[in-house]
């Protein structure tokens, strides 16, 4: 195949990308810059030289090849790729069974330093870890964009995403060489993985500054400063975000949803419920089976 750079070429029929997004840019320290879902056509293809600065791929299903570096990579489902700022590729779906993949594109200021604690940190594929959460976060990155085109009402949801996509990928991808050279973690670095860990507990943010062995204001500030939400609002994000999920998945009832999140009441757990997604519990559990 004939390499053409900053081209797209063969068919691209709009109704096979099923979401191109693009978001607002921003000098964070760490930013979602687009994300997307795209099923190929038989031998569909781009080749361009890249100007993002870190897109992540996640093959859900079929084959495609990826070019790079005078190198053909071959992929299928539970692989992905990487395309980097400045770098020549080329990715063309199977003629026979082409590939469905989803992305998410991401900078910031130190993007560099969290992506340089995993293993692809110089790869240009990878293959995903068997029920991988990393996936299956760029995967809900992705619809929920696709169900939800205004992202400038979702900035706090959006961010907790991206940090906990890149928590999971130094857990998956871990370097296990980097701890020889690892720098002493910061106390908001800290304060996240304790939190990611134990947010189940009946813990509050005052547990988590004294567990660190600093002030609860001063563990605000830096964690603010850090990840642009405060710690409690990150906890409240990690809580709600997986009891939607235990609601939609399993059998539990709606106390029970609650305690397994972290809540010992109830009635706190439904009402920071329906001011964060706009209807109780009660009532998303309904919606979620009217469409099954």
């Amino acid at each position: 195949m004939g390499t053409v750079y900053i081209k797209m070429f063969l068919r691209m029929e709009i109704s096979m990308k099923e979401l191109w997004k693009y978001f607002e840019k921003n000098d964070h320290d760490i930013s979602l810059d687009e994300c997307g879902i795209q099923q190929f056509f038989p031998n569909q293809a781009y080749a361009y030289i890249t100007y993002k600065n870190f897109v992540l791929h996640y093959i859900e299903s079929g084959t495609g090849y990826y070019e790079i570096n005078n190198e053909r990579y071959t992929l299928s489902a539970g692989e992905g790729f990487i395309v980097r700022r400045g770098t020549k590729v080329t990715y063309y779906g199977d003629k026979e069974n082409p590939w469905k993949y989803y992305w998410v594109g991401l900078s910031g200021r130190h993007l560099k330093s969290y992506i340089s604690l995993t293993t692809i940190k110089d790869s240009v594929v990878l293959k995903y870890p068997d029920n991988s959460q990393a996936a299956s976060i760029i995967m809900e990155i992705c619809h929920f964009t696709k169900n939800n085109q205004d992202s400038s009402s979702n900035t706090v949801w959006y961010k907790f995403k991206v940090y906990e996509l890149l928590w999971i990928l130094s857990k998956e991808f871990r370097d296990k060489d980097y701890s020889l050279e690892l720098p002493q973690r910061s106390y908001e670095e800290i304060a996240f993985d304790y939190i990611q860990s134990n947010y189940t507990k009946r813990m509050t943010i005052t547990d988590v500054a004294n567990y660190i062995g600093i002030s609860r204001s001063y563990l605000y500030r830096l964690f603010k400063h850090k990840y642009e939400l405060s710690p409690q609002e990150f906890l409240q994000e990690k809580r709600l975000q997986t009891a939607k999920k235990l609601l939609k998945n399993t059998s539990q009832t709606i106390n029970e949803v609650a305690y397994g999140v972290g809540y010992e009441n109830q009635l706190l757990f439904s009402k920071n419920f329906k001011k964060e997604f706009g209807m109780s519990p009660t009532r998303y559990r309904e919606m979620t089976t009217e469409h099954e």
